[in-house]
């Protein structure tokens, strides 16, 4: 029998208290993750909303030719589906499950009630929520100022803090797809990453093989945005 693992392992869960815990409890349900599942698509009434455990979810802007760019990502230190807690039906974004694994999920409108009802878990919402606004704002910054190879090593190392894993199924195809260009240069820059060392990658998969190499690479939206979520939450 797989592993089944508890709700607090999401960071916003583990941070409520016993009783805030106890209120949500009956209403979240463990979903497993598959990879590339459209957990949400753009301006879809909101149903359920997502706390992951183990698992990344992207969130992404589809432009009308099909195009795409991935302008955040969610792991176990947040929730999807969120906008539905600021009055909202929709989001923009399509959410896409980029590493799969295990998620508790809750009706929106159950959320938005004990969000409304109780002030301890509107604050850790808000918090997160705050920081997610951050990696969105960042994330513009970071396409227009920073190399592909030094958002590839931010795309991984944030993988990583998330999963605490170091190898991802992740192909150039799909890295391009997220970061908004051509596969071809996605190559290109993977392998200057690889022929440094710092990284691996063979059957759909790459593998971070020298994080303190990708660490000398790697943009400073990587560390603001660490820091952002560390201070919101302090168990990132």
């Amino acid at each position: 029998m797989a592993h089944r693992k508890n709700s607090a392992d999401n960071l916003i869960l583990r941070a409520l208290t016993a009783e805030d815990r106890r209120q949500l409890a009956p209403s979240l349900t463990q979903v497993e993750l598959p990879i590339r599942a459209a957990l949400v698509e753009p301006y879809r009434t909101l149903e359920y909303v997502y706390f992951p455990h183990e698992s990344i979810v992207s969130l992404v802007t589809v432009m009308s030719d099909g195009t795409s760019i991935a302008v955040a990502n969610v792991g176990n230190e947040g929730l999807v589906g969120c906008g539905g807690l600021l009055q909202a039906e929709t989001i923009p974004y399509r959410a896409v499950v980029k590493v799969p694994g295990l998620a508790s999920r809750i009706a929106i409108k159950k959320l938005k009630e004990v969000f409304d009802e109780r002030a301890a878990v509107r604050r850790e919402l808000l918090r997160y929520l705050h920081s997610l606004m951050a990696q969105l704002a960042q994330s513009a910054v970071c396409g227009r100022f920073h190399s592909l190879e030094q958002r590839i090593a931010r795309c991984l190392l944030s993988s990583r803090d998330r999963i605490h894993k170091t190898s991802f199924p992740y192909t150039q195809e799909f890295v391009a797809q997220m970061l908004g260009a051509d596969r071809s240069s996605v190559t290109l820059a993977a392998g200057a990453l690889k022929r440094a060392g710092f990284i691996e990658y063979k059957r759909g998969n790459i593998t971070i093989l020298d994080s303190g190499g990708l660490d000398q690479v790697v943009c400073e939206c990587y560390h603001l945005l660490k820091q952002e979520f560390k201070t919101a939450l302090p168990m990132f």
